[in-house]
Order: structure tokens, then sequence, then C-alpha cells
């Protein structure tokens, strides 16, 4: 067992960034859902094999950056972070400015994690900058998904499979922590984080990701309070109790301190009961129409028209000096 000297530090870290970093996310998407119209996605209208599709995606994507070698796993994920960066941006500064602050922060990105971990303070900068650009891929690719047509129905389900998959892949095959492991201290790091003293703690971006669409798919469905419900899960289920679980045991402590427990196995029974919970309460969910139509979307104030100038009154003509009578 560890000493609370031992235990402390690294699980008040990884509760304040698990908090952080599920507020942030969640806050952020519900302003963007309220706000911004992406462009429609392709994929139609979210059904059950779309479910299927985007869990079997993310079941392989693990294994798959274990297999790739990391150059091309890195260029995989900048990729990525481009596109929901250029994405998320457009619509609200434009294609020629989002570039450049894309540009800006992906380059950033590269150079800090290359230039900057020889002292805490660098660990620190480094970490503030990716988890900008991770919190931003979350909060773009949740209302991507959820404007396209994705359901609290689909997210609840989606939640309950991620729990069985996040323990499996955490204590019968440990992929989860051999990527946490593989990416610390590389740029494009998928998850959020912060170093204090020799401890890093993070919250990786999957777990963002379903926090994200869990709420705002509440909002959509429901309303602000049923998302208020849905984000106080988030934060107890999602962040405080997988950072608190050390404090019971070490047996989630690995040799460097890091906090290796499953998130998704606390939040995901908890989330789909509320959703049935809502379901029962409320009845049928609201489609993105009806939520457009509704007072839970911020609409810009209507601009008053501009009073039209007042004209001169037209003087009667004057005869020329000289002329003619």
């Amino acid at each position: 067992m560890g000493t609370p000297t031992s235990t402390t530090l690294p699980t008040l870290l990884a509760l304040s960034v698990a908090i952080t970093g599920t507020l942030v996310t969640i806050g952020l998407a519900v302003v963007y859902l309220r706000r911004v119209r992406l462009d429609r996605p392709a994929i139609g209208t979210f059904n059950g094999v779309d479910i299927v599709v985007v869990f079997g995606f993310i079941v392989a994507l693990p294994l798959l950056y274990l297999v790739l070698p990391l150059t091309p796993l890195l260029v995989v994920l900048g990729l990525t972070f481009t596109s929901a960066l250029v994405l998320g941006l457009r619509p609200l500064i434009g294609p020629g400015a989002t570039w450049i602050v894309v540009g800006t922060v992906i380059a950033a990105n590269v150079w800090m994690g290359r230039t900057m971990l020889g002292t805490v303070v660098g660990w620190q900068l480094f970490w503030i900058e990716n988890d900008v650009l991770v919190v931003c891929a979350a909060v773009t690719t949740a209302n991507l998904y959820v404007q396209g047509g994705m359901r609290l129905r689909h997210v609840a389900w989606f939640g309950l499979v991620l729990a069985v998959y996040d323990a499996v892949f955490t204590f019968v095959w440990p992929v989860t922590n051999t990527l946490a492991q593989r990416f610390i201290g590389w740029p494009f790091d998928p998850s959020v984080g912060f170093r204090v003293g020799i401890y890093n703690a993070t919250i990786g971006l999957g777990d963002l990701l379903i926090y994200g669409l869990f709420v705002i798919a509440a909002l959509k469905a429901y309303g602000p309070r049923a998302a208020r419900g849905a984000a106080v899960i988030a934060v107890l289920c999602g962040a405080v109790v997988p950072a608190l679980l050390p404090v019971l045991t070490d047996v989630f402590i690995d040799a460097r301190t890091d906090v290796i427990v499953p998130a998704q196995a606390a939040f995901g029974p908890a989330a789909f009961f509320y959703y049935r919970w809502l379901l029962r309460t409320y009845g049928a969910e609201r489609t993105m129409a009806g939520f457009l139509a509704s007072a839970d979307v911020d609409r810009p104030l209507p601009m008053p028209e501009p009073t039209p100038e007042p004209t001169p009154a037209t003087a009667p003509a004057q005869p020329l000096v000289g002329s003619v009578p």
C-alpha cells in the first residue's frame, strides 16, 4: 500500500485535471451547439448501424496506434487534429483566419513537444497548448455528430458498450495503459493533461468526447435541465470517481504513479440509466430541427434598421438673372 504522501498529490492532480478538462469540454460544447451551425455531415441520420461503425472504429484505432511506427502515427494524429480545428473554427472566423490559427497551433504543438520538455515549466506550457488542441477537437467532433443526427439514445448505448470495452482494455489487455505511456512527451498527445513536479495526470480525448456528446445530446433532446443533469453525471462518474479511486487502493497506480482507471466503467452505466429515466419522464427526444426551433438556441438580436436621413425640402426654382420672363 502506498503512503498518504505518495498517493495524495497524484490523486489531487488527477482530480483537478479530470474535472477541469470535463467542465471546459462540456461547457464549450454546449455554447457551440447553441450558437454555431456546422455543415451537415454526409453520413445522414444516425441509426444503430452508424453506432456500430463508430464503435468499431474506436476499437480498431488503439490497436492501430500500437502497430504503426511512431512517425506515421504522429502524422495521422496531426492530420486528424488539423481537420477538427479547421471544421470547428471556419464558421467562427472564416477560412483565411482559420488556416492561420490552425497552422500556428499545430506548429507550436510540434515545436513545444520536441524542445520544451526538459523542465517542469516546459512540460506545463506544452500541456496547456496541447490541452487547447484536444479540447477543440472534442468540442468540434461532438457537435459534428450531434448536429448531424446522433441522438441521446445512441450516446447512452454507446457509453454502455464503451464501459465494457474500457474495463477489458485496461485490466485484461492493458492497451489503455500502454497507449498512455507511449504518447507521453510527444506532440499530438490525444489527452488533456498537466504536470506538477514528477507527476503527470491526463484524461483521454475519447473520454472527453463521450462526455461532450452526452451533455449536448441531452440538451438537444430534452433541454437545459436535462443537460445539467447529464453534466453532473459526467463530472461525478466520469471525472471524480476515477480520480478518487486510488485513495482507497493503490492497485491502479503504476510504477510512475500515473492513475490508470477505466473512467467509462463508472460513467457508461450511469449515463444509460439517466437516459432511460429521461425517456420515461419526458417521452420522445427532440430532433435537431425541433431543437433549432426551440428557445434553447441562442439567436443573435435583430439589428435595428437604419433610420433614413431626412431629405431637405425642395426649394422653388428661381429665375436666372437677366432671363427673359
